[in-house]
């Protein structure tokens, strides 16, 4: 039975991006694609068409290795290294995306019952999930909002802070390119014990073979220039109109053969296989409605590894993050469980990056005759750093007091320049042609820096509504109604200080006027 389209399930939403076929309309064509999307026989016999490939530059003002100073690039030997960060990315076409988000819910809901047949585990995996947080004044049992990583990151500090008293050991791994490294015949098991199947049926296995298996085109080959090297050029605009005038579709291609003809013609080729380990492919994309899912169920077997060596046997502490994972100890048990973590990442055909595996100490010490606090001292190839705080999730714990991560904090700053250089850059150049005063709004310019969703929670408010009764009257009543929060990095600063009971975190943005303008003030005089 097909639910009304006010009670659709998530993954059955409209996507803006354009693809190789067509947006669909899933507000019109709702019940012909539930329809679809749940047919097995459907999804068996579904080609899945390439993905395409793009790349998320993260710029990076890093440490020089063996150096002094920061700086987004160093020299190692005879060439230069770049310190930014390439997160590879693949996306599906709409109908694609409809059935891997569709199987995803499927394995999700799954997963949830594994979880939860295995007391304390459902705390331990905190990402790609929904865990509700709680709410004592909520009797009305409501759908809240779910936790964000302000509230796992506070948690974890909490727990930390109540083990200090006696002295703990933190130790915090980083999974090596996970994503691209998975193994497909240890995710297709986890994928048939989840099923509780020796084998996947058709439409399951079309699905984890295109996920596994996939092909791609890559983005900047569909530009107008894709040799130009430097700023890349754009898309032919006048193309895409075209198609929707006369297609009435929004697509890069006008149909399928219009796509294969690109290929036959050579102005356009599709990869496959972009990751390899031992002359073998691995790894799955990440962008896909379905990858979450699957890096949280690969994980499986060394989630319940862990539940019961660290935290059932040794009383320990353990959250994963995705490829983040965090152990909170006693001292003397440190060595032995790094060593066992090592040991059941290596049996999961997935490796630790060695240059992010930290080892934290925090305890109480007195600093002065009236002061006596937690401390953070980072313990490192032999050396011992007082005072370095433990970053997780976004956050500087430096055992008394918490922030914002610093890096996070200049980014800010950087997208906020970078905004004013812009526009006064235009403002300048309205200026040479018109011959009149270089103007900047600031509102306006604030807002394009301000309003960015970081965490694209909801806020859940209360309105009043007019709601029929049993007598068949009407009356208003306050009701909670979840809407697009609109978040930005002052809310979120608001959030993070409200939770974790800091007023420093709302002080670490109190100049972002003084700078605005400063910046304004400097590249108007250019």
């Amino acid at each position: 039975m097909i639910p009304p389209f006010s009670e659709r399930p998530p993954w059955l939403k409209g996507r803006g991006y354009l693809h190789i076929t067509p947006k669909i309309d899933v507000y019109k064509r709702y019940a012909e694609i539930y329809t679809k999307v749940h047919d097995e026989t459907f999804v068996a016999e579904h080609g899945f068409f390439p993905l395409i490939h793009s790349v998320i530059k993260e710029r990076k003002f890093k440490k020089i290795p063996n150096g002094v100073g920061r700086a987004h690039s160093y020299k190692k030997g005879d060439e230069y290294k770049k310190t930014a960060k390439l997160r590879p990315l693949h996306y599906a076409t709409h109908i694609d995306a409809l059935i891997y988000g569709c199987y995803a819910e499927k394995l999700l809901k799954l997963y949830e019952v594994e979880l939860q047949n295995y007391p304390g585990l459902t705390d331990c995996v905190i990402a790609y999930r929904k865990i509700e947080v709680d709410d004592p004044d909520n009797e009305e049992d409501e759908e809240l909002p779910g936790k964000s990583t302000i509230h796992f990151a506070h948690e974890a500090f909490e727990e930390i802070k109540k083990r200090s008293v006696d002295g703990c050991v933190v130790l915090m791994f980083d999974i090596k390119s996970f994503f691209s490294e998975l193994n497909h015949q240890k995710l297709k098991k986890a994928w048939c014990d989840l099923l509780k199947v020796e084998k996947l049926d058709p439409a399951h296995f079309n699905v984890f073979n295109a996920a596994t298996n996939f092909r791609y085109i890559l983005k900047d080959e569909l530009r107008i220039n894709p040799s130009k090297t430097g700023r890349r050029s754009g898309f032919d605009e006048k193309k895409l109109a075209s198609i929707r005038k006369y297609e009435g579709i929004e697509a890069f291609f006008s149909s399928i053969d219009d796509f294969k003809k690109a290929i036959k013609n050579k102005t356009l080729k599709v990869y496959k296989h972009p990751f390899m380990k031992d002359n073998r492919p691995v790894g799955i994309p990440q962008g896909l409605p379905i990858s979450a899912v699957l890096a949280n169920l690969y994980l499986l077997e060394f989630d319940k590894a862990i539940l019961d060596k660290i935290v059932n046997n040794s009383d320990g502490f353990y959250r994963r993050y995705s490829d983040d994972i965090m152990i909170v100890c006693k001292p003397n048990e440190a060595d032995d469980i790094e060593k066992f973590i090592l040991n059941e990442i290596k049996d999961s055909n997935v490796e630790i990056s060695e240059d992010k595996t930290e080892k934290y100490l925090f305890q109480y010490e007195q600093i002065s005759p009236r002061i006596n606090r937690i401390t953070s001292t980072l313990i490192s190839g032999g050396k011992i750093k007082v005072g370095k705080p433990l970053t997780y999730l976004g956050f500087e714990f430096y055992g008394y007091r918490t922030l914002i991560k610093s890096a996070n904090l200049a980014k800010y700053y950087r997208r906020m320049i970078s905004s004013v250089r812009r526009k006064a850059g235009r403002a300048l150049k309205i200026n040479e042609s018109s011959h009149s005063n270089p103007a900047i709004f600031p509102r306006q310019l604030r807002k394009i820096y301000n309003n960015v969703n970081l965490n694209k929670e909801k806020v859940y408010r209360k309105r009043k509504m007019l709601v029929k009764t049993e007598q068949g009257f009407y009356s208003f009543i306050f009701k909670k109604i979840s809407i697009k929060s609109g978040s930005n990095y002052f809310s979120y600063t608001k959030r993070a200080s409200l939770i974790m009971a800091h007023q420093q975190i709302n002080g670490q943005v109190r100049n972002h006027k003084s700078i605005f303008y400063a910046s304004m003030a400097k590249h108007l005089k250019k």
